[in-house]
């Protein structure tokens, strides 16, 4: 007999019966009444032709077979209890990959506070970060990639998004550039040095489509670009070079190189960073951990980007 033509609703009241040996204290167990109770153990009897229980004097007893399906059922109705209990993630004892689509930069500012909190309080998660890809939505729903961090510019209406902060477009300059003198600094003079840019819309394998974000700063073609924003802001270390880059990254590493931020007048700079993941994982125990740690990690450019623009 197939399952749909069984009444599943007579698993607990068995599971009480063979328990109890009782109709009144199975009655009491599982809060139905006496009646009820027995009208279930005489379905009970046709459904598995087997009376289960019988009187043996004034008490009763269970038949051989109910003496066997009794062990067995209990095993049976604690796995059905898991299939209904809430999914658990515990990063401490955890073992996971996360693949995490970064441009190099966030890669940097995560890996900040990312390497320490890992090793500290989940030892066995590991993540690799990778280049965003122009298809994004297609790696996020197969699950090649489970979360991307990156400018949000309205590329991806179908995935879900949490924005974390704003970042801006600047430029990198060494400490003693000519640019320094001048009380406003516009794009178009930047055109007067050697200018080093971010350009992502060449792969290893293909040409990919070149997004166009709204932003002067990431639309413009420098005369010399690189697929890494890191390089491009290294190389600014040089008298006269110019790089494009946002402000966290230059921030960053200017507390390493003789680096400075020159802010660009005269057009729009702003960059909201945001996370991004496929609408499926969006409850998923082990991503909602995953976007709790990131979102922590950029809590701090949040706060100090709030308080600079206050």
């Amino acid at each position: 007999m197939a399952n749909r033509t069984k009444n599943l609703n007579l698993i607990p009241i068995l599971q009480a019966l063979l328990k109890e040996v009782s109709v009144a204290k199975a009655a009491d167990q599982i809060g139905l009444s006496q009646p009820a109770v027995s009208g279930a153990l005489a379905r009970l009897r046709v459904l598995l032709h087997d009376p289960l229980l019988v009187r043996a004097g004034r008490t009763m007893r269970l038949t051989p077979r109910a003496l066997k399906m009794r062990e067995r059922l209990d095993e049976v109705c604690s796995q059905l209890e898991s299939l209904f209990r809430p999914e658990r993630f515990d990063p401490a004892t955890a073992r996971h990959t996360f693949v995490v689509a970064v441009p190099d930069y966030h890669a940097l500012l995560l890996s900040d506070s990312l390497v320490v909190r890992l090793h500290a309080e989940a030892p066995g998660i590991r993540l690799r970060f990778v280049n965003v890809p122009d298809d994004l939505p297609m790696w996020l729903r197969d699950g090649g990639i489970d979360l991307a961090v990156c400018g949000d510019f309205g590329f991806w209406p179908d995935l879900n998004r949490e924005r974390l902060f704003r970042n801006r477009m600047v430029a990198a300059v060494a400490r003693d550039h000519p640019l320094l003198k001048r009380a406003h600094v516009t794009s178009n003079d930047l055109l007067e040095f050697p200018s080093v840019g971010f350009d992502s819309s060449f792969d290893s394998s293909a040409r990919s489509t070149k997004f166009v974000t709204g932003i002067p700063s990431l639309d413009s073609v420098s005369q010399i670009s690189t697929s890494q924003f890191t390089d491009a802001v290294l190389l600014a270390v040089r008298v006269p070079v110019v790089a494009r880059a946002p402000a966290s990254l230059i921030e960053r590493l200017s507390e390493l190189l003789p680096l400075v931020t020159i802010e660009l007048a005269g057009e729009e700079t702003d960059v909201h960073e945001a996370m991004f993941w496929a609408p499926i994982t969006e409850e998923s125990p082990e991503h909602v951990w995953l976007r709790s740690m990131i979102r922590q990690c950029f809590a701090p450019l949040a706060r100090s980007e709030n308080k600079r623009r206050k």
